[in-house]
């Protein structure tokens, strides 16, 4: 009987050791995970934050509290918005995935529109349209946020 419990206390011991021995051996080394905001553009604008340079304010902004939201139109990617920027009365257009575009102001013909080589944007009884080189429809969004 005595023996029994030599053996059992011999094995708990070693079971214990072991998981000591397991407890104090080093951790197998990790990958930090990227912190939020710890990324900047060459203008210092932290995208992982919302922000991005725009030339026109020559600042960083976050589109979403600066811009006018313009939602796509029938035949568009529905989950991406393009934003125009106004300063005084120019306009700078970020569209999903491309570098912004300053558009020139038109000649006025009773409503403000801006222009580039390939888009116009129009302004006509509250509401900003943003048409492609054809004549077609690609953004529309209000000017009262």
């Amino acid at each position: 009987m005595m023996y029994k419990n030599i053996l059992k206390i011999s094995f708990l011991a070693a079971v214990g050791l072991a998981l000591c021995a397991a407890c104090n051996t080093p951790a197998s080394p990790t990958v930090a995970a990227p912190v939020v905001g710890a990324d900047q553009d060459t203008h210092g604008c932290k995208g992982s934050a919302g922000y991005q340079w725009s030339a026109l304010r020559k600042e960083c902004v976050r589109l979403f509290e600066t811009g006018i939201r313009l939602n796509p139109s029938a035949g568009q990617d529905a989950t991406l918005s393009a934003f125009a920027v106004f300063v005084e009365g120019e306009v700078e257009l970020f569209l999903p995935g491309q570098p912004s575009i300053l558009l020139q102001k038109a000649p006025d013909n009773g409503a403000g529109t801006w222009k580039s080589d390939t888009l116009t944007l129009a302004q006509w009884k509250g509401m900003l349209t943003l048409e492609g080189k054809s004549g077609t429809v690609l953004y529309q969004g209000a000017l009262a946020n």
